[in-house]
């Protein structure tokens, strides 16, 4: 296949891709969104394949030897930082708990956010990060890589881009912390884990110990985007020792 071929293979799959995890945004229908966001993982699987390689391992999820680690390691990372910004919130006054959910309920909604934030953090992932990194980790520098699918995920956001700079920060950082995860383990496992460790401390904190804004001027959210930031110092810190477990597999 020539680069002409090459690019517009990436650039049809990214489409086709991109269409599928947004078009139930345009509609309120929880069964569109239900059957978009189930038929990502098959869907994505199908573009891989006929791009040439044998299945999801070329975006980043092969089932390597101990893949499982770095997916718990990044559900508990992603967890431990975003509770950290909601107890510094909660501390400092930006936010307050009104409501504690029973035992009971806590093992009745848990199944039900584990489920719904699996599949929209799985296919984010992959269009924003593992399928870039199939396609462009041999053509592009790391920082240069890692920007771009910080900035696309930023992008991806799309009923977001119009919210407080908070916001876009936030997000941005986030991207960064994901970004450089992939890059670092060459792998999605790892920023899959801490996508979906945030996405479920988000849902608890609607459901499960609910909080509320106090403040006025998206304090909160500046303090989530600190917490990013200093997640993405800690990455680096130890970026070395990340990147020769994952060679040591």
């Amino acid at each position: 296949m020539n680069s002409s071929m090459r690019w517009l293979s990436f650039l049809a799959g990214f489409l086709v891709l991109f269409i599928v995890y947004h078009i139930a945004e345009f509609y309120s229908s929880f069964w569109l969104m239900a059957v978009t966001k189930l038929g990502f993982l098959p869907l994505s699987f199908f573009v891989a394949r006929m791009q040439g390689w044998k299945g999801l391992d070329g975006f980043g999820l092969s089932l390597h030897r101990r893949w499982w680690r770095y997916l718990l390691s990044g559900i508990l990372t992603g967890i431990l930082f975003y509770t950290l910004s909601v107890i510094l919130s909660v501390f400092v006054g930006f936010e307050a708990v009104s409501s504690v959910a029973t035992a009971a309920e806590v093992v009745q909604k848990l199944p039900t956010i584990l489920l719904f934030t699996f599949f929209p953090s799985i296919a984010e992932d992959i269009l924003t990060r593992g399928y870039l990194y199939g396609h462009l980790k041999t053509r592009m520098k790391p920082l240069a890589w890692m920007l771009l699918s910080a900035f696309l995920f930023l992008m991806n956001h799309i009923w977001r881009l119009a919210d407080d700079p908070s916001v876009l920060l936030y997000l941005f950082l986030l991207g960064l912390v994901l970004a450089w995860a992939v890059w670092q383990t060459k792998a999605l496992w790892l920023a899959f884990g801490i996508h979906w460790g945030a996405n479920i401390t988000y849902e608890s904190t609607n459901s499960i110990v609910s909080t509320e804004t106090v403040a006025s001027h998206h304090e909160s959210t500046w303090v989530l985007a600190g917490c990013w930031l200093l997640l993405l110092l800690v990455l680096l810190v130890v970026k070395n020792r990340l990147k020769d477990s994952w060679q040591s597999h």
